[in-house]
């Protein structure tokens, strides 16, 4: 690697070489002053003391403000690290700036932009193109930018695919402050701020075709963002500084060879992973103290209608936490509401301590499931309306509030203005169509097929739940595409749903994000009954996966619902689904292709889950308990890292399978963090949050901001919220997926002592 630092108009500029990678940096430096002009700068002085270059420049902005900036580049053999210190020499008067650096990249062998792919965890994946029509899907640009807070690994990663060469910008210290931004900010789009979050970026080039922009801004600058508002807004912060005053900022620019861009972005994850994690994450509560507290809350969700027809029951728990469990009457199959999995988890608590009301009432509510939910065709119905007394279609998770809202006003008290305006076009398009998405379909026969297995194991055989399970089966074998590959929802019938396209995805790779699913009930039925049918249409759906979406790193559909723009998109559930899928078919065949894509998606998880913790303003609730973001998976790309929920830890136990048969410790501890970092925003009675009882989590918790310029601050739901918010919405699938997580492990490793697990996986 060669680090020079050539003349340019008189002044030094830089230029970094190493293996058919050359980044050149023009314009070292660059001082924006708010509401006033950008000032461009190279360095004055270079010189090298013990290895380390310090290189230095006066900057004089509109004659009134003077800055020295001293650069420190150190170069290490796959790095090289940039520390930062800004001093303010004069200042006629107190003002504001943002310091930013841009680094023009290029690979040898690169013809134009689309030689290269990119990973900004948590928000941009590839091209974030998987409709396949050469742009971005969500912002429409390829120029992105996102705040520290909104990035799991402080990282942006450019990978040259004709040279087999990365480089990774890193925010290199950690971001200290931050405090809330005030409705007045928003308004004002650039404002002083209070905080030590910047802001890294990528960006095509202007100027040539056959390079790419890496950038940081400290604080920060997102040129085009959803933090806002629909439309993309740019938004940006700018520091306070004055005379005698200084800030400072440290940066890493990582470089390495791989294969593709999973392994690139996987390199990154693990260089962070031994800088900046600490997996020692503590609570004032045990593992083992929040399974009563977690079933409890589960168990005392139950509602019984005998008045209604057909007698409906089970688990209603969408709530607002701070209003018990509040009015809803919607029973969920799958997704947010999945009734067999906190079934099971009622099994499994009965069976551990002898409580016979738990399986009193998981029975009652498989037995509505599998008696009246159920269509002609051996699919099952998403959601009852027990006030409606007739099933409801589509509305499922955040978009719950379609289900029983009957106007817009209404809407708009739970949702926002914004996401209404986007989703109200898309309400009338699917008004009046039956049926099902495929993820909620399977999630409700997956843990209906383990509650059989459980009941068996303990002496009783329910033959028409296996019935119904198998009779699925065999429909989505009858309805599974030639290439292998399932629709992401179907009619009641079993006709696939295509339109509207926004909603069911515009081609193969987007309609069939349905194949994501199936494999987890195949597995379990060919286990259980022997019948080959069941592997060979499992096996068919990973051959499609493995072709679509793992070498290119389109991981999409995990979701049902979305906020705007359009339903099938990359989130981190689809990761977490193809990892699962891929393991399900390398045990069943041993099949080493299909243990490299699962760990391939394992990788990739990495990315999505914060490797630090993020500062909250201390009056945030989240800020006033203490709330660790490390461990915590960011939704999906439009939030883009301003939203994480609860999910992840529902695939901890597949993850640490991946991890023991591919020998990753890597993985293991990645495990350690979800499980032990998601028991924040948890209510126990050391840690209440506030809520009314304890064993309440909600959905998700806002580490930035999400569609937040909105007219309306009254609703709940996951947007228009601010920074340190939870999104004041629980649901079943919360605990049940944290006990099902805990229960697995104690049932493989006997333990829940991580350090011990992980002893177990790797003893020699």
């Amino acid at each position: 690697m060669e680090l020079k630092f050539p003349v340019g108009l008189e002044k030094n500029e830089v230029l970094i070489e190493r293996d058919g990678i050359k980044i050149e940096v023009p314009w070292p430096v660059q001082i924006q002053i708010l509401k006033e002009r950008n000032k461009k700068a190279k360095y004055d002085v270079i010189r090298n003391e013990k290895n380390i270059y310090i290189a230095e420049a006066d900057v004089e902005v509109n004659k009134e403000n003077r800055f020295h900036i001293t650069d420190m580049w150190e170069q290490n053999t796959n790095n090289i690290k940039l520390s930062r210190k800004v001093a303010c020499i004069s200042a006629e008067k107190e003002t504001a700036i943002r310091i930013s650096t841009e680094f023009h990249c290029k690979s040898k062998h690169a013809k134009n932009f689309d030689d290269y792919q990119f990973v900004i965890p948590g928000a941009f994946y590839n091209k974030n193109d998987t409709d396949q029509n050469g742009q971005d899907d969500y912002l429409g640009t390829f120029e992105q930018d996102y705040k520290d807070d909104r990035n799991p690994n402080l990282s942006v990663t450019g990978f040259a695919k004709n040279d087999k060469q990365f480089i990774s910008l890193i925010r290199a210290d950690i971001p200290k402050v931050d405090t809330t931004i005030t409705r007045k900010q928003i308004a004002e789009r650039h404002f002083v701020h209070n905080t030590d979050i910047g802001s890294l970026g990528i960006a095509p080039s202007a100027n040539r075709m056959e390079e790419f922009l890496l950038r940081c801004d400290y604080p920060f600058y997102e040129r085009n963002s959803f933090c806002l508002n629909v439309d993309g807004s740019e938004w940006a912060a700018y520091r306070k500084i004055k005379q005698g005053e200084e800030l400072e900022v440290s940066y890493i620019l990582q470089f390495g060879e791989a294969e593709n861009l999973t392994e690139a972005s996987w390199k990154t994850s693990v260089f962070q992973m031994e800088r900046i994690l600490n997996d020692d994450i503590r609570h004032p509560f045990s593992l083992e103290e929040t399974i009563p507290y977690r079933r409890d809350l589960l168990h005392n969700s139950f509602r019984d209608f005998p008045e209604k027809k057909n007698h409906p029951c089970g688990y209603v728990c969408h709530f607002s936490p701070r209003e018990n469990y509040g009015n809803q009457n919607v029973l969920e199959y799958g997704f947010s509401g999945n009734q067999t999995m906190v079934c099971y988890e009622m099994f499994r608590a009965a069976e551990e301590t002898g409580k016979e009301e738990y399986r009193e009432r998981a029975l009652k509510t498989i037995q509505f499931f599998v008696e009246h939910c159920i269509a002609e065709s051996g699919l099952p119905n998403a959601m009852y309306s027990v006030e409606k007394e007739e099933f409801v279609y589509w509305w499922t998770g955040v978009l719950m509030p379609f289900q029983y809202s009957e106007n817009r006003e209404e809407l708009e008290k739970f949702l926002g203005n914004q996401v209404v305006g986007a989703m109200m076009g898309i309400a009338e398009k699917l008004k009046g169509t039956k049926g099902n998405y495929c993820r909620t379909m399977t999630e409700a026969m997956y843990y209906l097929m383990l509650c059989f297995l459980e009941e068996k194991e303990n002496g009783t055989l329910h033959k028409d739940w296996l019935d119904v399970v198998v009779a699925f089966c065999d429909k989505m074998i009858e309805i599974q595409n030639t290439d292998g590959s399932w629709y992401r929802a179907y009619t009641m019938e079993g006709t696939p749903m295509t339109y509207p396209e926004e909603w069911f995805g515009s081609n193969v790779i987007e309609q069939g994000s349905g194949t994501i699913f199936p494999g987890e009930v195949l597995a379990l039925v060919h286990e259980y009954t022997g019948n080959e049918k069941y592997r060979s249409a499992l096996c068919k759906a990973a051959d499609f996966i493995m072709e679509h979406y793992i070498e290119d790193v389109l991981y999409l559909g995990g979701l049902n619902d979305t906020t705007h723009k359009k339903s099938v998109k990359i989130d981190a559930v689809g990761v977490m689904y193809n990892m699962r899928t891929l393991l399900l078919a390398y045990e069943t065949t041993k099949k080493e292709r299909y243990l490299y894509g699962a760990k391939s998606a394992a990788q990739i998880l990495a990315s999505w889950t914060y490797l630090w913790d993020i500062p909250f303003d201390e009056n945030t609730l989240l800020g006033k308990n203490d709330f660790g973001t490390t461990g915590w998976a960011g939704c999906d790309v439009i939030p883009g890292c301003s939203y994480v929920d609860d999910e992840f830890v529902e695939f901890v136990p597949d993850l640490m399978r991946i991890a023991e048969y591919s020998g990753n410790k890597k993985l293991a501890i990645l495990g350690k963090i979800v499980t032990l970092g998601m028991q924040h925003g948890l209510s126990m009675p050391q840690r209440m949050y506030g809520y009314t009882m304890p064993g309440i989590q909600c959905e998700g918790f806002l580490t930035s901001l999400w569609l937040s310029d909105t007219d309306d601050l009254e609703f709940s739901g996951a947007v228009a919220k601010n920074k340190g918010d939870d999104n004041d919405t629980c649901n079943g699938l919360i605990n049940g997926q944290a006990l099902y997580n805990l229960d697995s492990l104690k049932r493989r490793y006997h333990t829940l002592e991580f350090d011990k697990i992980i002893e177990q996986i790797f003893a020699e």
